[in-house]
């Protein structure tokens, strides 16, 4: 075998042996890499995404007051008025019990419309429905009725004595079309029963609800805030100058709404 030969076969072997080295080198790495997973927290996300809705409420919030002052947030607790029910869920399949909160207040009828919110004279939000005098009035919160009569003007009218955490309220539900049947002065009522049907009597330029609020109790000769239907006209209007706005005080009232 030439010289030549044998050089051109050592350099091919030298060259196998490279590439394998070279091959083997790569799979030593290979074998040292290593694939990490960063743990993402679903409910952490969903925090973090209400929290930056909640912000985002402040931010317009400001900026349509004109306040600039973006600082941080902190947290709120309800209105004293916005009132909850601790409601304890029963037990089942040997799970622990769980306490939730429930509203105490609630919107008078299962559809509705604002047509007029309180004004000094009108402290009452006037409440119209698609559905008309097919439009059934409820309480808007547990409570006992405390007059079933009619105004001057014809109109007919129901109120409900509420007892809030010892705090007495009554709500009056002005133009009703009629009563519920089988209702009377000292019945015990729930946000689910009816008191009547959506109406137009009295004074009215159309079929809608006048409903009223206010912390006092109607009727009540012990109450003179709204011992009878002058003092507590008298009192609305003052109150409405505290801004109290009676059903909006309570409760959060859209301008159109499909449930309860």
């Amino acid at each position: 075998m030439s010289n030549k030969r044998i050089i051109i076969d050592m350099s091919i072997v030298f060259l196998l042996v490279s590439i394998g080295l070279q091959c083997k080198d790569l799979f030593i790495k290979d074998d040292n890499y290593t694939v990490s997973y960063e743990y993402v927290n679903i409910k952490d996300m969903s925090k973090a995404n209400v929290t930056t809705k909640e912000n985002s409420k402040i931010v317009v919030d400001n900026f349509l007051s004109g306040n600039n002052n973006l600082g941080s947030v902190e947290e709120t607790t309800l209105n004293n008025q916005e009132q909850l029910e601790e409601v304890e869920l029963p037990v089942q399949n040997e799970s622990v019990a769980t306490v939730v909160n429930k509203p105490i207040w609630y919107l008078p009828v299962e559809m509705g419309r604002i047509s007029q919110a309180p004004r000094y004279g009108h402290n009452a939000y006037d409440i119209t429905s698609p559905r008309g005098t097919g439009e059934t009035i409820h309480p808007v919160a547990n409570g006992i009725i405390s007059g079933i009569y009619t105004d001057s003007a014809g109109a007919l009218i129901v109120t409900v004595l509420h007892d809030i955490n010892g705090v007495k309220y009554t709500s009056q539900y002005v133009h009703l079309s009629s009563y519920r049947e089988g209702i009377y002065v000292g019945m015990p009522v729930t946000i689910n029963d009816a008191l009547g049907q959506m109406g137009t009597t009295g004074n009215s330029t159309g079929v809608h609800l006048h409903v009223t609020v206010l912390d006092c109790a109607l009727f009540d000769p012990n109450d003179p805030n709204c011992s009878d239907l002058g003092a507590w006209y008298n009192y609305s209007n003052i109150r409405l100058s505290q801004e109290f706005i009676g059903l909006g005080s309570v409760i959060y009232v859209p301008y159109e709404w499909y449930s309860r």
